[in-house]
């Protein structure tokens, strides 16, 4: 397997998490930044088997550039930052790489997802992950596809065990 498991925050469909990452994600408000964050380090800390955990990276699900380029920043990594600053857990957003453009996750069923995002993911620095727990921040997992495919290559690349992190599982 993969990925290891998911931890996740909230559900997407419960509450006004749904209204709060897509003006977090497509309307720029940074400001809610802190307070995804803090979701996320509370789903962190109730897995305390981390918990003072020296192997450990954090990482977040990559954008390929051009859509970087476009929203100006990876919702992702601006979340996996504040959870790795907070926690002190070691973090590098450069080990993975998307490098194929793909269509949104969001517009596409289940076997479309997982063979739109097949080869999509390169590690960039095998020596980083080999033999450590990496978790990898997203805002949302639907199928879970996205971070599947990056625990794949995270696991090829000698990681010992890929979770997830999620702040709403749609």
């Amino acid at each position: 397997r993969s990925l290891s498991g998911m931890m996740v925050a909230c559900y997407y469909e419960e509450g006004p998490i749904k209204e709060i990452i897509h003006n977090f994600k497509y309307n720029h408000i940074l400001e809610l930044k802190s307070q995804l964050a803090g979701y996320l380090i509370s789903t962190l800390k109730d897995n305390s088997e981390f918990a003072g955990s020296k192997n450990l990276l954090i990482t977040a699900v990559p954008m390929h550039w051009l859509r970087r380029a476009r929203r100006g920043y990876n919702q992702a990594e601006l979340l996996a930052d504040s959870v790795a600053n907070e926690q002190k857990i070691s973090k590098n957003f450069k080990i993975i790489q998307k490098i194929r453009r793909t269509k949104p996750q969001v517009k596409l069923s289940g076997k479309k997802r997982l063979k739109n995002l097949e080869n999509g993911f390169k590690i960039n620095n095998c020596v980083l992950v080999k033999g450590k727990t990496v978790i990898v921040v997203d805002d949302v997992a639907t199928t879970g596809t996205t971070l599947i495919e990056i625990g794949r290559a995270l696991k090829s690349a000698g990681a010992k065990e890929v979770w997830g992190l999620v702040v709403a599982r749609g």
